[in-house]
């Protein structure tokens, strides 16, 4: 079958701002931004100004599952594909291939249910232009269902015996329903012969395999006690039924009490035991499966594909599904006058010739979404139905394709992009990658959604899109001076610079207004706290506080003199670390003890020394209200010293 393109779109754009070119930049899924423009030849050149303002336009394809009503059944679907894949872990053999077929089912109930509402918002919608977008996704749902279930049949199902005729019967009840239809009408009337389309419902009925319902129309008839209706009703009561395979009975069997009942159909209308009524001889033609009389009936079995299963039902019941194609060409010339095939015909027919890798190429320029595609390819892959010798890159990567090109689709709306992150998940060669770039470009509107990507990159170790997303979230709260909501930020990401300026500006905010802010989260920073030395400081610093306001003055002395120690606080900070020492020195119980009172002394001097020389004379800020504290901590340290050596000294004589 020759190979066929979409249409191709076009879409003008009438803004003079464009006249020198048009560039453009991907954005997420199916969506492209466009602006005005071109790229440089040289170095040097520089894009015309156009005097205007220059728009950014948005550009989307295949959103139609962005609908409201749609994605009810892209949820639904999802839950159903999650199962397949989890299924196909745990299962083998017949049980999984009995999960693949209820799959399948579950994603036609999905249609189905779609179709209902479909319909129930085609007779409630007022506006004409929203009826027509309704009935366009009714036609094409309706499709669907007919090429999915027809695919289930011939591919996923397996029939006793490999027998497909009972089962394609049932398809053609439930999705040609003008005989049932017709049958019920009929039914209700007094003299159903009177009708025209009496005989036309038989014909219908005959040619579905739906045989009481057309002998009860048969039996309505007032010439239904002569000799030939007689005969035809006990022709059609006595015709071998299919299912009685499903039964028990062997196909052999069944075969052979076939060839009696249509040997005796024959003989009847050879003897022209229904000559009298030509309606009556219609129905044992086509009892006898003659070719002719299909032709003649076709308006009745319309379209060719109704022909052929109804012609298998009469000429070889028994017919395997790789044997359907022989009925094929003949079904088509008998309709190839009047109608002309179009891409349903395309799809169905390289089913019936058991084409799986056409259907799904043909399927795919029909159903732009790529909803179809991807779960019945999918459903298929499974199965085994993808023939990998016929694809150059196997059937693994013609699923994985397909399945990207659908999660792609989903990745541009705002919440659907959930959905088609699971999908990426179960395509093994590039879903990491793909995903990675969708993430990349995924616009952060809010923290909520922040947290659900960054915890999509943390269960899938995706170090480098986490960093990202809370560098972004981080500047964008420091932008917003919530420096709490930064710092949790970047305390996820482990971004030891951006947590070392934190710590920095909270340090900086202390020494300007003597408090902290967020005290929550410092004192909860525990291991945390050990990604930078600044981040270390300020959480010790913190304890140091909490220790004082406990009264565990001895504890906190000694935490002060660490971190001055330490040298992990900032130069200009020393001097808050030092006035903090003054309160514990006042103290009338001995706080430091010699030792630690010289360190005191060594690293006041040390300050005092680096000021005078101008080292750091701007950051240390000497105002004279610090330079009172100053000379106050000098007396402080030299009032403490003695008073140490002496209760040391006599700690010793003790």
């Amino acid at each position: 079958m020759a190979e066929r393109e979409r249409d191709i779109q076009t879409c003008c754009i009438s803004d003079t701002s464009c006249q020198f070119g048009l560039q453009s930049v991907w954005g997420t899924g199916n969506q492209l931004f466009l602006f005005p423009g071109k790229n440089p030849l040289l170095s040097n050149e520089r894009r015309p100004a156009t005097g205007k303002n220059e728009q950014i336009r948005e550009v989307q394809w295949d959103i139609d599952l962005h609908h409201p009503v749609l994605r009810k059944m892209v949820n639904d679907s999802h839950n159903i594909f999650v199962n397949l894949q989890r299924q196909a872990t745990q299962l083998t053999g017949a049980a999984f291939h009995t999960q693949i077929l209820n799959s399948s089912r579950h994603y036609r109930a999905t249609q189905k249910a779609y179709l209902k509402d479909l319909d129930d918002m085609i007779g409630s919608t007022r506006d004409e232009e929203q009826r027509q977008q309704y009935m366009e996704h009714l036609k094409l749902l309706n499709i669907s269902e007919l090429i999915w279930s027809l695919c289930e049949i011939l591919f996923i199902e397996s029939p006793v015996g490999g027998l497909v005729v009972p089962k394609l019967l049932d398809w053609l009840k439930l999705h040609f329903i003008t005989a049932g239809r017709l049958f019920d009408d009929l039914m209700k009337e007094e003299q159903p012969e009177s009708k025209t389309t009496y005989w036309d419902t038989i014909f219908r009925l005959v040619l579905q395999g739906q045989i009481e319902k057309a002998c009860r129309l048969l039996s309505l008839h007032s010439a239904r006690q002569t000799d030939d209706f007689q005969t035809l009703i006990n022709l059609l009561k006595r015709m071998p039924q299919l299912s009685n395979v499903y039964k028990g009975s062997s196909v052999a069997e069944f075969d052979m009490k076939w060839r009696h009942w249509r040997d005796e159909c024959q003989r009847n209308y050879e003897e022209q035991k229904f000559s009298i009524n030509p309606n009556l001889e219609t129905v044992v033609r086509i009892l006898c499966g003659e070719d002719a009389v299909f032709s003649e009936v076709k308006d009745c079995c319309d379209p060719w594909y109704h022909m052929l299963i109804s012609k298998a039902l009469y000429q070889d019941p028994t017919v395997k599904a790789c044997d359907l194609h022989y009925y094929i060409q003949g079904c088509q010339d008998a309709y190839r006058s009047t109608t002309r095939l179009g891409e349903l015909d395309s799809i169905l027919l390289s089913a019936l010739e058991s084409d799986v890798y056409q259907v799904i190429k043909d399927s795919r320029t029909v159903f732009s979404n790529g909803w179809f595609v991807a779960h019945l390819t999918d459903l298929l892959h499974h199965c085994g139905q993808l023939d990998s010798h016929r694809l150059q890159f196997g059937s693994d990567l013609q699923r994985e394709f397909l399945l990207l090109e659908y999660a792609g689709s989903l990745m541009s709306h705002h919440s659907l992009w959930i959905v088609g992150v699971s999908y990426l998940d179960h395509c093994a060669e590039f879903g990491r990658k793909y995903l990675e770039l969708y993430l990349d470009h995924i616009p952060l509107d809010s923290e909520k959604k922040a947290n659900k990507i960054l915890k999509i990159c943390e269960d899938r170790n995706m170090t480098e899109q986490a960093k990202s997303i809370c560098k972004v979230m981080g500047m964008r709260c420091i932008r917003n001076k919530r420096l709490g909501a930064a710092l949790t930020w970047f305390l996820r990401s482990k971004d030891v610079g951006f947590a070392t300026v934190l710590a920095e500006k909270y340090l900086l905010e202390y020494s300007e207004s003597g408090e902290f802010t967020n005290l929550d989260l410092i004192d909860y920073l525990g291991p945390s706290m050990l990604l930078s030395n600044r981040l270390t400081f300020l959480g010790k610093y913190r304890e140091f506080h909490k220790l004082y306001s406990e009264g565990e003055y001895h504890a906190a002395g000694d935490l002060l003199l660490a971190l001055l120690q330490a040298r992990l606080a900032p130069k200009q900070f020393w001097i808050t670390l030092l006035i903090d020492a003054l309160p514990l020195l006042e103290k009338t119980e001995l706080i430091f003890s010699s030792q630690q009172t010289r360190e005191l002394m060594k690293c006041l001097e040390e300050l005092t020394t680096e000021y005078k020389l101008g080292k750091k004379r701007d950051g240390l800020g000497f105002t004279e209200a610090r330079k009172d504290q100053l000379d106050v901590l000098k007396l402080a340290l030299s009032r403490n010293l003695p008073k140490a050596i002496l209760q040391e000294g006599t700690v010793n004589l003790l």
